[in-house]
């Protein structure tokens, strides 16, 4: 629960429906689990890709029935590691970036190729985030991650980590380490940028629109 408020503990998206947000995400995830690559794109200009044929897609929606279930109540999402060396495109944070803080007014660019980060553009958040990676001395903290997908209605924009990450229509790629969610590299963080009013397509078929179901 990183970066958990008192107030995140009352209201927002600890509110919401965590069995339609579990439907939705099985929904989404039962047709990810039979599609080659992933591309998310925004009006911003987002627009990164990825494969992730034969990845596990982790169910990470705010139910927890059994022991050792893992998730970060109250975010709810599916998330996919990309096949290392895949991913390619520009991501825009203009949501959050953990570590970094909120970036609503000056929005990172974060460029990439084969799969790892390549440049970092913006403002002052943008040398911040840059010297979080420089700082770590290890070239697997470069790597994308992850691929994830918002579900819950209730929760509040730029209200906290959490609640940005699980909000439906927005969407964010972690990097760093993948091995907890299926991949190959155990590096020294995982970092997530996150974004909003996402477009989300399986294999060239648009699933999800600025948080409007499209299957």
């Amino acid at each position: 629960m990183c970066d958990v408020t008192e107030d995140a503990l009352c209201t927002g998206a600890i509110l919401g429906d965590f069995e339609e947000c579990d439907r939705l995400g099985r929904k989404l995830g039962a047709i990810l689990d039979k599609t080659t690559e992933v591309r998310i794109r925004t009006e911003r200009g987002t627009d990164i890709k990825g494969v992730i044929k034969g990845r596990p897609v982790q169910y990470e929606t705010g139910l927890f029935r059994e022991p050792g279930r893992f998730g970060a109540f109250p975010d709810s999402e599916i998330n996919i590691s990309p096949i290392e060396g895949t991913a390619e495109g520009v991501i825009v944070a203009d949501v959050r970036i953990m570590s970094v803080g909120v970036t609503r007014e000056t929005p990172v660019t974060i460029e990439v190729k084969s799969g790892n980060i390549t440049d970092i553009k913006g403002g002052s958040q943008a040398e911040d985030f840059k010297a979080i990676l420089k700082n770590l001395n290890d070239p697997t903290a470069y790597n994308i991650a992850e691929f994830a997908i918002g579900l819950n209605p209730c929760a509040r924009l730029y209200s906290t980590n959490l609640e940005d990450l699980g909000r439906l229509g927005n969407a964010h790629i972690g990097i760093g380490s993948n091995y907890s969610i299926g991949g190959k590299v155990k590096a020294p963080c995982h970092i997530d940028a996150i974004f909003k009013d996402a477009v989300i397509e399986f294999d060239g078929k648009v699933v999800m629109d600025k948080g409007k179901v499209m299957i």
